[in-house]
């Protein structure tokens, strides 16, 4: 009995424009990232992620204004979307607004308690805050929950694109 490799030619690349934004964002090609998740959100595949992925694109092209429409327009399509919380939140925190960083980040967590990265940035605004021991009990619990992505990723049970 031999064993059956598959070929390479036969491999698929991305094929929805939401697939082709994540490749050109892995890529650093923003603005072509920004075009494709633009297709997505249109064509209603994953419209929540697919606006807060072009937020993220355009906070790597250093446009802070419409990165946050992005993020309140994913809102808009899944009001407990945890990446856009968060997004959101991190903006707040950067511009000093801590009230509004805690509320973004609470309800992040809220939205998806598996959420590491939520967890983490909450942390840094606690330690802003001068809550260093409750900062560091975020830190732990941000890390465990990467942790779990990570074995979840080599598991291919992957949680989160």
């Amino acid at each position: 009995m031999s064993m059956r490799m598959e070929s390479s030619g036969s491999r698929k690349g991305p094929t929805t424009p939401f697939e082709r934004g994540l490749k050109a964002l892995a890529d650093r090609q923003y603005e072509l990232a920004v075009t494709l998740f633009s297709d997505a959100a249109e064509a209603g595949d994953r419209r929540a992620e697919a606006l807060s992925k072009r937020g993220v694109c355009r906070l790597h092209m250093e446009d802070r204004r419409s990165a946050a429409a992005d993020f309140e327009a994913a809102l808009q399509a899944d009001p407990r979307h945890a990446p856009a919380l968060t997004n959101l939140g991190n903006l707040a925190l950067e511009d000093g607004r801590l009230e509004d960083a805690r509320v973004r980040y609470e309800a992040a967590i809220a939205a998806d308690p598996d959420y590491a990265l939520a967890h983490h940035n909450f942390a840094v605004l606690l330690k802003r805050e001068g809550k260093v021991g409750d900062s560091v009990r975020e830190l732990r619990l941000a890390a465990k929950l990467e942790a779990g992505s990570f074995w979840d990723f080599l598991s291919g049970r992957r949680r989160r694109t």
